[in-house]
């Protein structure tokens, strides 16, 4: 089941249970994946356009033809990574929303939006403990043959891609900061 379809039938659970935090939460993110979903649409529809501009550079009329015989489906589904991703980035957008508040003196607030971020991450996958990724990220660097802090700039990308959905970037940055200054 994808993202959206569990999103789907948790909305019309919230509706009867009442649970107006959880109900905003789906909504937020149902719309956050149409968006996404649009945007994607949109590039699609743009690299045709721009394919065509490209091959018939050097006849307006028949640019101009094939330009009005594009057709946007509308209808593209997001793949489920990308669903993760966006929920991903809900997550994060709720997580920075916390921290800001805290910082602010508004624990009422951080506290409705951690909440909100503890309920989005049930649409994601397990995150990896800092337990289970210190050992996969001190063979990452042993293999890379990396030491020193000098080395982030190399490590975080190979480890931001193999652990992309799975574990968060700055849990990640921070572990390998202490395992290469270790």
């Amino acid at each position: 089941m994808s993202i959206q379809e569990r999103l789907q039938a948790d909305l019309k659970e919230a509706m009867r249970q009442r649970e107006k935090l959880r109900l905003e939460v789906i909504r937020g993110a149902r719309a956050a994946l149409q968006s996404a979903q649009q945007e994607m649409v949109k590039q699609h529809y743009d690299a045709a356009v721009r394919a065509v501009e490209e091959r018939f550079a050097g006849d307006a009329a028949a640019r101009e033809a094939a330009l009005e015989s594009i057709q946007a489906d509308p209808h593209i589904a997001l793949d489920d990574a990308a669903q993760e991703a966006v929920i991903a980035k809900e997550v994060k957008r709720r997580r920075d929303a916390a921290e800001a508040y805290r910082k602010g003196g508004r624990n009422d607030l951080a506290e409705t939006e951690e909440a909100e971020a503890q309920i989005l991450e049930s649409y994601l996958p397990q995150q990896l403990s800092a337990e289970e990724l210190r050992p996969q990220i001190a063979a990452i660097i042993a293999e890379q043959g990396l030491s020193g802090p000098a080395a982030m700039g190399k490590l975080m990308p190979i480890l931001i891609e193999q652990f992309r959905g799975r574990a968060d970037g700055r849990l990640l940055s921070q572990l390998a900061r202490e395992a290469l200054l270790s």
